[in-house]
């Protein structure tokens, strides 16, 4: 074949029909498939990036009216030159004044941010002089927590529920793909100082001195160092208020000669607030033993939430936290509290994407049978031994450029599955019919030239699919772009990946498996072929 000149199809075909390159190139996609689908961040959805931030600022005594006209209308005339800015939302309050600001989708979160802060703090001077610093809190979507676990116990209040688990997140902190968490309901410790107004008077102290003395008697500061035994040591002092008894020691003044404690003129209390400003409780169903023993179905309760850090795997992260949460329950948490795995989006994600995968085997299998009716086994083992192979590219694809394997990857994949079997098929097919008036001609020339007669309408073919599927890209914007992203980039590779095996391994396995005779002519016309007649007919009628 080397004074035939071919097109891409027939050297790739001459390049590989023989070759050992085939075996590695077969192995090398099928390792490439599996370090992917281990490895490569699963989600329930794809990842949309909206940018976005809360601006509050501080104007003590002012009406919510003033805070809209002194506040709010400043901050949105500087936010509004931020460049990629798409949205403001506004609300005034007595006293502060909140600024929603929504980016456009894709924008880089860090950038956005940079430009945020750069912008209001350098026109801080358009703020009323009375304002505090204004405080910008980032708004980010990978803060929604994929694991929620639920404390719950008949014996315990929600206080001690909320002490467990601020212990339990503290151990959950060093994981290392965990970003966000806290935990929602109970009642925080507070050390409460309940001033009695007739001693106040008694030893003629002021409220405001005693707000100036606790202010001044709490404080950590370092002072220093000394040289001691020829060592440089730090000297730290270490002044923080932690328990009511430090707080009752505390001077507040002086009475005929001695001195007056904080304890001889208030009451200190060391534990929850007295007034709830918030109430969780956890309800068992009606499957729960509890119902019909007149308990409670309702009992004290927090809940732990965890979300993760970008890019990382849900499937993955989820599994560490609950391990992680599992050992620390038997280390310190007592047996009367009840843990509750209340949301999983790890374990959606993955049997999401397991039932997804599952399918996709299904309709391969399906290809697979189709092709053994009308061409034979050899040619459907050949046809379905490509499949596999062009997957694994294109989740290989996946893992080295960016999108998480979820619901609309896979639906890429499995819509693209009918469309990457066709060049395979037309490859296998001429084979097939070549092979039927192989007669002495050599089988490797055959097979090479078989591929390159098909080899430029493949191509056109092939390529104007990945044109309408690519141009998704650049059509959908905001956030339906982010959303179908996967299938604007999983099809134009996958059917790419159809191109290079169906011109590498099929003409390869075609020159192995196949037999010279083994095919038919698509001129033969058996008289008792029914489908063969049934066409005929109908194409003569139309």
């Amino acid at each position: 074949m080397s004074d035939v000149k071919l097109n891409s199809a027939g050297r790739l075909a001459e390049a590989f029909v023989t070759s050992r390159l085939t075996v590695l190139f077969m192995l090398a996609c099928a390792l490439l498939g599996a370090l992917a689908i281990a490895y490569t961040p699963r989600e329930e959805n794809p990842q949309i990036i909206v940018p976005g931030a809360q601006v509050r600022v501080f104007l003590p005594g002012a009406s919510a009216a003033e805070v809209e006209q002194l506040v709010i209308h400043p901050l949105e005339g500087i936010v509004q030159q931020i460049p990629g800015v798409d949205h403001t939302f506004a609300m005034a309050m007595n006293s502060v004044g909140i600024l929603s600001v929504q980016f456009k989708v894709g924008q880089d979160k860090e950038k956005s941010l940079v430009k945020l802060y750069d912008r209001i703090l350098g026109q801080r001077d358009r703020l009323p002089p009375g304002a505090g610093d204004p405080l910008i809190v980032s708004v980010d979507v990978d803060d929604v927590p994929i694991v929620t676990v639920t404390l719950a116990s008949e014996v315990y209040d929600d206080y001690a529920l909320k002490r467990l688990a601020d212990r339990l997140l503290d151990g959950l902190r060093s994981l290392e793909s965990v970003s966000a968490s806290y935990v929602k309901g109970g009642r925080d410790r507070e050390v409460r100082v309940e001033l009695e107004p007739d001693r106040l008077q008694a030893f003629a102290v002021t409220i405001d001195r005693i707000r100036a003395v606790l202010a001044a008697a709490n404080v950590s500061a370092p002072l220093g160092g000394v040289v001691q035994q020829g060592q440089n040591r730090s000297v730290f002092l270490d002044g923080f208020l932690t328990s009511a008894d430090g707080l009752k020691r505390v001077i507040v003044g002086s009475h005929a000669g001695r001195p007056i404690y904080l304890g001889d003129v208030a009451t200190i209390v060391d534990g929850p607030p007295e007034e709830r400003t918030r109430l969780s409780r956890f309800a068992f169903g009606p499957a729960d033993p509890r119902f019909g023993k007149g308990l409670d179905p309702e009992i004290p309760a927090v809940t732990l939430a965890v979300a993760k850090k970008p890019g990382s795997n849900a499937v993955f992260v989820a599994a560490a936290v609950l391990d992680r949460i599992e050992r620390m329950k038997r280390q310190f948490i007592p047996a009367e509290v009840e843990f509750v795995v209340t949301r999983n989006d790890g374990k959606k994600a993955d049997d999401a994407v397991n039932g997804l995968i599952k399918h996709l085997g299904v309709a391969v299998l399906s290809v697979f049978l189709v092709i053994f009716f009308f061409l034979g086994p050899k040619e459907a083992l050949i046809v379905g031994l490509s499949v596999p192979l062009i997957l694994a590219l294109t989740l290989g694809a996946d893992y080295l450029f960016g999108p998480t394997i979820n619901r609309v990857t896979l639906f890429a994949l499995i819509l693209s599955l009918g469309l990457l079997v066709d060049a395979a098929i037309v490859v296998i097919e001429n084979i097939h019919r070549q092979y039927a008036r192989l007669d002495r001609r050599d089988k490797r020339a055959v097979t090479v030239q078989a591929t390159d007669e098909i080899g430029s309408p493949t191509n056109l073919a092939t390529l104007a699919v990945m044109l309408v599927f690519l141009s998704l890209i650049p059509m959908l914007t905001g956030m339906p772009g982010q959303y179908f992203y996967p299938v604007g980039f999983n099809v134009p590779i996958a059917m790419l990946a159809s191109l290079l095996v169906a011109y590498t391994v099929v003409p390869w396995a075609a020159n192995r498996w196949l037999k010279p005779g083994e095919g038919h002519d698509l001129e033969d016309r058996d008289p008792k072929d029914r489908l063969h007649r049934f066409y005929r007919r109908s194409a003569r009628i139309s």
